[in-house]
């Protein structure tokens, strides 16, 4: 019985090994694409739940701001104990000792706050709406940065498959070259070249190699997940093909918008520190009872129902402050609202006019290609033949590595202005509906 179960699990256990290595195999082969980085991402970022919670911040305080000057109703207790003296000369003395309890229920109602209750709510809705513009700015700076470390990762990808394509012509250069060294066909200066050739180009894959880690680590940062396998980014989304329109779409911008809601809720806030003090006039009511106890016992109940006039007369100067402070946050919003205008306009004036110079020569530069790429395969022919030398073979060869690279890099800058263009005009947000996963 047990060396039947022994031969029995040693024919599960094979099988099983195989389906996790298939499964695991599937996963590793699992293309990625941009979508589901950016999903991955706005579910992996830290700094949206910071600015998730914030706008809860914002959500308490609005609901603060409307109970702060509503109805007040308070039970007050006391227990008390009075020693009373009086002068000899006093007809009829009240000296002695008493001891009281009260109990006593108040009730107050502002009816006039100057303005204060209403000026307090609009602060507290306009730094809402500030808040929620802020989750919206981080939500747009997560996609970019996504999108930027994606396509870093397969640039840095293509660049070593490159380096590598390169480093396999090098080696077959340098086979070929020891043998027709060995027969005296080149010189040793001619070796040497293919030689530092072949260094350089192991050199270069180490570079590459070391680049594309640190991208991959970035990735990992901000998805949370591997680029082990990206899908290649075939189509970008469109843009308006005018400079003043995208600079006129600039104001969309969830940051610019964000410090509007921050200069209104300082103007409000002004409003509110100039009415300090202002008087307040409060509907109040009493109703208690009080039993004092002395050499004469006395009970009572009293009902009060009136109206209480609050005027501040003095503060100290606090009230000049805090209007001073209130004015300086009024310029300060007002100073980042322009910065905010020129950063945004310069940055998409640049942007634009990359994205305008990569696409012009996108013709050019795979001409470039094509032409280097004839003029290798000529060279190496003629070098077979012996009328070009390993210096003019291994110089066509890095040419033609040069025009491939500059390629692989405007492709993926092509995908990153673009998207920069999209944020700068407010709409990167749109390319990804939220998720109820976020």
């Amino acid at each position: 019985m047990k060396k039947g179960n022994r031969l029995f699990n040693t024919g599960v256990l094979p099988f099983r090994s195989v389906l996790l290595g298939a499964l695991l195999i599937s996963n590793a082969l699992h293309a990625m694409t941009l979508d589901e980085a950016l999903s991955a991402s706005l579910r992996h970022e830290s700094q949206l739940q910071v600015s998730r919670l914030s706008v809860n911040q914002s959500t308490a305080m609005l609901e603060q701001a409307r109970q702060r000057d509503g109805l007040k109703l308070n039970l007050v207790g006391q227990l008390d104990y009075e020693r009373v003296e009086t002068p000899a000369q006093v007809m009829f003395p009240t000296e002695g000792n008493r001891k009281g309890r009260s109990l006593q229920l108040q009730l107050d109602y502002p009816v006039y706050t100057a303005g204060r209750h209403r000026l307090g709510i609009e602060v507290a809705k306009n730094q809402l709406s500030a808040q929620a513009q802020g989750l919206s700015d981080q939500r747009s700076e997560t996609i970019l940065n996504t999108v930027m470390v994606y396509t870093d990762v397969l640039k840095k990808k293509a660049i070593l498959e490159l380096r590598k394509k390169t480093m396999s012509n090098l080696q077959r250069s340098l086979y070929e070259s020891q043998r027709r060294f060995d027969v005296g066909m080149i010189t040793r200066a001619d070796l040497a070249q293919v030689l530092a050739q072949v260094a350089q180009g192991q050199a270069d894959i180490t570079q590459a190699q070391s680049n594309l880690t640190v991208s991959e680590a970035q990735f990992y940062q901000i998805t949370g997940l591997s680029a082990e396998n990206l899908v290649a980014i075939k189509q970008l989304p469109a843009i308006p093909a005018s400079v003043d329109e995208i600079l006129a779409r600039t104001h969309n911008h969830p940051a610019l918008i964000r410090a509007k809601y921050e200069k209104q809720a300082a103007e409000k806030q002004y409003a509110l520190t100039r009415r300090e003090l202002w008087p307040t006039v409060l509907l109040t009511s009493r109703a208690g009872k009080q039993h004092e106890a002395s050499y004469i016992g006395s009970e009572s109940n009293n009902y009060m129902v009136g109206v209480q006039l609050n005027v501040p007369l003095y503060d100290d100067g606090l009230n000049r402050a805090n209007i001073r402070k209130a004015q300086a946050d009024v310029d300060l919003a007002n100073q980042k609202i322009r910065a905010l205008e020129l950063d945004l306009k310069q940055r998409a004036q640049t942007s634009y006019a990359q994205l305008q110079s990569i696409r012009q020569n996108k013709d050019a530069l795979q001409n470039a290609i094509d032409a280097a790429s004839i003029a290798f395969i000529y060279t190496r022919k003629e070098f077979d033949l012996g009328t070009k030398t390993t210096f003019d073979l291994l110089n066509t060869e890095q040419k033609l590595l040069d025009v491939q690279t500059q390629k692989t890099v405007n492709e993926q800058d092509e995908v990153v202005f673009v998207y920069q263009l999209l944020d700068q005009m407010g709409q990167l947000n749109q390319l990804v509906l939220p998720q109820t996963t976020e």
